[in-house]
């Protein structure tokens, strides 16, 4: 196992390069067997690709092909074909704004967790059917609640790399969520918790989701899926993140250890909160996505 507390500043921005802008931002549809759409972007670069990167983001409903950190992602792998797979309910065009409140009432009352990988296995089953391409050329990112995603499709593909970042990976969603309420809280989330779980094809709403939705997450442990997997696997976290704990990330790694897997690289920032940004609001998102990108092209043994 690895444990990489911290990197200094000067080497984040020698490994932030001027990289070179796409060629090619292409948004298709594929149906789902309900007859529904899934929207998704596939953004190619202007040179023959040397891999698919999927970029998984976190909660809410806001579109992913306009999210920044998305973006900034991307961009950190020019060589790579990028796919962004939109949630149920949204188009890369939704006229969202908050991304939690003013969401479509098609994604408040369908999505889930599980419905989101199948949307995921799906568009990749189709561009492979399209291109013939192996899972050595596929690389998985996810951030938040998109590290969750990609964890469960990682054990299925056996991608060329996973990368999750924020994403609370070594306790289950329900005991993430819990930590980060505070003590008077707990009987609220308990209660809604147990409701969910009784009625789990619910529409009824708790804390904004649908008891479907509650029931669906709750006891994901990301851990278990990246156990599943024989993939490389790096795991970033931020020492300040207050949504995804940081004792969350280091059972994840603690798992890994007790198992004798060289697998997982662990990076851990100290500074950092849950988008990567220092104290002083400044971001550090684009130097973290280059260093994994080099990660990414020598993936060495984490033991």
């Amino acid at each position: 196992m690895r444990l990489q507390p911290t990197f200094p500043l000067a080497l984040f921005l020698a490994c932030l390069q001027a990289l070179p802008s796409s060629a090619a931002r292409d948004v298709h549809t594929l149906s789902r067997a309900d007859g529904s759409l899934i929207h998704y972007t596939l953004d190619r670069p202007p040179a023959h690709a040397g891999g698919l990167i999927l970029i998984s983001q976190g909660s809410g409903c806001a579109p992913g092909a306009n999210n920044a950190s998305l973006a900034t992602v991307r961009a950190a792998f020019p060589n790579y074909a990028a796919l962004i797979v939109e949630k149920i309910g949204i188009a890369p065009d939704s006229a969202i704004v908050d991304g939690y409140a003013d969401c479509p009432q098609e994604f408040v009352t369908q999505y889930t967790l599980s419905q989101r990988v199948d949307d995921y296995r799906s568009v990749l089953n189709h561009l492979r059917s399209q291109s013939n391409m192996p899972a050595a050329d596929l690389v998985l990112f996810g951030g938040s609640e998109g590290g969750l995603a990609v964890a469960m499709l990682a054990a299925q593909l056996q991608p060329r790399a996973i990368i999750m970042l924020s994403s609370s990976s070594g306790t289950t969603f329900a005991e993430t969520v819990r930590r980060t309420v505070p003590p008077e809280g707990h009987a609220t989330i308990d209660a809604g918790f147990a409701a969910a779980r009784a009625n789990p094809d619910s529409d009824e709403l708790f804390a904004g989701s649908t008891y479907r939705f509650w029931a669906d997450i709750l006891d994901v442990k990301a851990v278990d899926y990246m156990l599943a997997s024989s993939s490389p696997i790096l795991l970033i976290q931020g020492g300040l993140d207050t949504s995804s704990p940081l004792a969350s990330a280091r059972l994840a790694a603690d798992a890994f250890a007790a198992e004798g897997r060289c697998t997982l690289t662990y990076w851990e920032f100290p500074s950092l909160d849950h988008g990567m940004k220092m104290p002083d609001g400044r971001s550090r998102m684009a130097e973290i996505a280059a260093l994994a990108a080099q990660w990414v092209e020598a993936p060495s043994p984490a033991c």
